[in-house]
């Protein structure tokens, strides 16, 4: 999950917490995007929770992604949640 500005994925890492998801803040892959510098790591399970909660919480999310390695690669596809 990636977000357009560093306060929204500290934002987005506060209301993670609160709900007890497992997730993780890594740095956005630069196949993804070279804005904000963070993103969201999480299991797809309960990703559309998830999204909905951030929503709810007004946290911008910028894109949502797949990630897959392929050798020394990433496969990415981009997930659309409404």
């Amino acid at each position: 999950m990636t977000f357009a500005a560093t306060a929204h994925a500290l934002k987005a890492e506060k209301v993670l917490k609160n709900l007890e998801a497992d997730f993780l803040i890594i740095p956005t892959l630069r196949e993804i995007s070279t804005s904000c510098g963070l993103s969201v790591k999480l299991s797809p399970d309960n990703l559309d929770r998830y999204f909905t909660d951030l929503m709810n919480n007004r946290v911008a999310v910028e894109g949502i992604y797949q990630v897959e390695k392929e050798g020394k690669k990433n496969r990415i596809k981009k997930l659309e949640l409404s």
